[in-house]
């Protein structure tokens, strides 16, 4: 038997050992891909339902579930939530960015936090389908060591299917970043991003947007990474087929950094110019690098063009580029061949965008072709 002596050892010792534990660090899962666009709004009709685990057999867990929406009709200040789920308990939130948060069309991410590491999240992205039924893609909770400053999405595809490319920046300061698209080692080109703190952005058809909307492939990859090497992103790409509207979720996975080295060498771009075609620039664009000098030099195979030139990037037009005859077939006697060459260095604020030029001697709209900065 326990003399009471001991026993009153005991209890402070008791004591002693909780107020030394160590606290429960607090866990954060992130959705980094919610919305709510009802019937009516400008994209089809599109809803996430999303479910939340408690894993403890013995303890309560409190949540706190914050909507951080960067698409849309977003609310002033970003809504949030808490509920207490009880040990095995699985709380249902359908449609979950209307039912919980008020804030329908609009489209974000969900983080939710909480103490120790017992929630586990899951969603469903979602659309009603034509004759009933839905399509969706099963989009996870991530844990923040999910989110890295380089990442890669692989398995990406075009032609028979579109992508959609997201980013979310959970700093709490501005990170800038860069999307490179690639088609095996083909660099098709890229996308530059703004993000606040806090929120995120997703680029639809990222072919289209870097102007490769005609390739057609279901290998591409491409890799995503912050100008801050410590900044974490989460990244992720919806892959989603064009007959049936079935999707699937990509996450982006940590990758490495692009090598650094020096400067990128001045380059020469040869572009052909035959009957209604610039060749690059009608079928894929002319592909320059932001801040590296580039020397354009237009050469006519067949015919008489000229060049409308890009007054955003500084490249003035020509109305003279000439293949050459031995006889202009009008009396005339010889045309000598003519050449155009157009020296510019693409400005940094134009990387990620397309632009447009024309032969001047063609109607314009029969002979067009496109410049894309990376």
């Amino acid at each position: 038997m326990t003399s009471p002596k001991f026993a009153l050892r005991l209890i402070p010792a008791a004591a002693l050992a909780l107020l030394l534990a160590p606290p429960l660090l607090s866990d954060t899962l992130t959705l980094p891909a919610v919305t709510s666009l009802p019937v009516g709004a400008a994209a089809s009709p599109f809803f996430s339902d999303v479910r939340v685990f408690n894993t403890s057999y013995t303890a309560s867990v409190t949540v706190t579930a914050v909507y951080r929406c960067f698409l849309g009709t977003c609310p002033a200040t970003a809504p949030q939530i808490n509920f207490t789920l009880a040990p095995r308990e699985s709380r249902a939130f359908d449609d979950m960015i209307s039912s919980a948060f008020n804030a329908p069309v609009s489209a974000g991410a969900v983080e939710l936090t909480s103490s120790g590491d017992l929630v586990r999240v899951t969603s469903r992205l979602y659309s009603p389908a034509a004759g009933g039924g839905t399509n969706g893609m099963f989009v996870p909770g991530l844990k923040n060591s999910d989110s890295h400053p380089v990442t890669v999405l692989t398995g990406l595809s075009n032609g028979l299917f579109r992508t959609n490319i997201g980013v979310f920046n959970r700093e709490d300061s501005q990170v800038n970043a860069t999307i490179k698209l690639y088609n095996g080692t083909t660099l098709l080109g890229t996308q530059s991003l703004t993000l606040g703190p806090r929120s995120g952005t997703q680029v639809n058809r990222i072919f289209d947007a870097v102007g490769q909307a005609g390739v057609t492939t279901t290998n591409a990859f491409a890799v995503v990474a912050a100008d801050n090497p410590n900044a974490d992103l989460f990244t992720y790409a919806a892959v989603i087929d064009n007959a049936t509207a079935d999707s699937s979720f990509v996450s982006g996975v940590e990758d490495v950094a692009a090598p650094t080295g020096p400067a990128p060498s001045a380059e020469t771009i040869n572009v052909t110019l035959t009957n209604y075609s610039f060749s690059p620039g009608s079928n894929s664009p002319v592909q320059v690098t932001a801040g590296v000098e580039t020397t354009l030099f237009f050469e006519a195979s067949q015919g008489s063009h000229g060049f409308s030139g890009v007054s955003e990037l500084g490249i003035m037009g020509n109305n003279n580029i000439t293949a050459g005859t031995d006889d202009d077939g009008y009396g005339g006697g010889q045309l000598p061949r003519t050449y155009r060459t157009v020296p510019f260095t693409p400005p940094l604020s134009a990387r990620g965008r397309t632009f447009d030029f024309f032969c001047t001697v063609h109607v314009p709209q029969n002979m067009r072709g496109t410049i894309h900065v990376n």
